[in-house]
C-alpha cells in the first residue's frame, strides 16, 4: 500500500512539474486595439484624411442649420402679422427644408459612418498581419485583444504602433 501510495505522489508530482514546465513555454501576447487606434500615425493620418474629405459637407451642413434657424426664428416674430396664407406657405417652405436638410444630413453621417469603417477596417487588416508576422518571429502561442491586466513584456501594443510608422 505504501509503494502504491508513493507511486502516486511521484507521479502526481511528475505531472505538476511537467505542467509548470508547459506552463512556462506558452507565450501571450495582448494588443490593445483602443490604444493601437489612437496612437498610430496610420491612424492618426486615416483622421486626418477624414476629416478633410468630410469637412465641406459639413460646413455646409452647419451653413444650412443656421440657415433654417434664422428663417424660423423670422417666421416667429412675423406669425402675429401674417395672415393665414403666408403662415401656411411660410410653414410649408419651412418644412420642406426642414426635411431636406435632415435627408442631407441622414446621407452625411451614413457616408462619414461608411468611410470611418472602411479605414478602420483596413487599418485593423494591417495591424492583424503585423501582429501575426511579429507572434511568429518571437515565439507567441496565443494573441488576444482584451485583458484586464498585461504585464510590460507581453504588450505587444507599442510593438504594432512602431510597426505601422
Amino acid at each position: 500500500m505504501k509503494k502504491v501510495s508513493l507511486m502516486i505522489a511521484t507521479l502526481c508530482a511528475g505531472l505538476s512539474i511537467s505542467s509548470m514546465a508547459s506552463a512556462q513555454q506558452f507565450k501571450v501576447g495582448v494588443v490593445n486595439v483602443d490604444r493601437l487606434l489612437a496612437e498610430s500615425n496610420q491612424a492618426k493620418s486615416a483622421r486626418s484624411q477624414l476629416e478633410s474629405q468630410f469637412k465641406s459637407r459639413d460646413a455646409s451642413l452647419s451653413s444650412k442649420a443656421a440657415s433654417i434657424r434664422s428663417k424660423n426664428e423670422q417666421y416667429e416674430k412675423d406669425y402675429p402679422t401674417l395672415t393665414d396664407a403666408q403662415r401656411e406657405g411660410r410653414e410649408k417652405a419651412l418644412k420642406q427644408e426642414i426635411d431636406g436638410f435632415e435627408t442631407e444630413r441622414a446621407k452625411f453621417e451614413s457616408d462619414y459612418a461608411t468611410a470611418q469603417n472602411n479605414m478602420m477596417q483596413t487599418l485593423l487588416g494591417k495591424a492583424d498581419a503585423l501582429g501575426k508576422s511579429i507572434a511568429q518571429k518571437e515565439g507567441y502561442d496565443l494573441v488576444v485583444t482584451e485583458a484586464a491586466y498585461v504585464k510590460a513584456e507581453y504588450d505587444l501594443t507599442p510593438k504594432l504602433i512602431e510597426g505601422l510608422k
